[in-house]
C-alpha cells in the first residue's frame, strides 16, 4: 500500500480549518479532542473512489491547535496499488494534494513543513528518534 504525508502550518483558527475539512473530506469520522491543557485536536477520515487503481484511497487529516489563529495539519493518504505489480498511479499523492489544494482554494494560506512521498511506518519512526 502507498501512502503520501504532508504536515504543515495553516493560518487560520482550529474552528474553522476543522469545519472546512470534515464537511468536505470527513465522509467517514470527524472528531474534535480537547486536553486538560486546552489543546483542541482533531481527526478527520475519509475516503474517494479513484477509478485509476479501481478502488478507494483513504485520507487522515489530524489537526491541533497551536494558537488562536494557527493549525497544524498532517495528511496522510492510502492507497492499494492494482494490477499485478500493485501500482497506485500516484492516487495516494493525488488526494493528499486534493486536500491541501483545498485549503488553499479556501482562502486559507498554507505553509508546508514536511512532505513526504511513500510514507511508511519505517519512515515515521526514522523521524521520530
Amino acid at each position: 500500500m502507498s501512502s503520501h504525508y504532508i504536515r504543515c502550518v495553516v493560518k487560520g483558527s482550529f474552528e474553522n480549518v476543522f469545519e472546512v475539512l470534515s464537511k468536505a473530506f470527513g465522509n467517514v469520522y470527524a472528531k474534535r479532542f480537547s486536553s486538560s491543557r486546552e489543546i483542541t485536536r482533531g481527526v478527520i477520515l475519509g475516503e474517494e473512489y479513484f477509478l485509476r487503481v479501481s478502488s478507494d484511497v483513504a485520507i487522515l487529516i489530524i489537526l491541533e491547535e497551536h494558537s488562536i489563529e494557527e493549525t497544524e495539519v498532517e495528511i496522510i493518504s492510502c492507497a492499494g496499488g492494482t494490477g499485478l505489480t500493485g501500482i497506485s498511479y500516484g492516487a495516494h499523492s493525488a488526494y493528499v494534494h486534493k486536500v491541501k489544494d483545498f485549503l488553499v482554494n479556501s482562502n486559507f494560506k498554507i505553509e508546508v513543513k514536511e512532505e513526504i512521498p511513500y510514507f511508511t511506518s519505517f519512515s515515521y519512526r526514522l523521524r521520530n528518534t
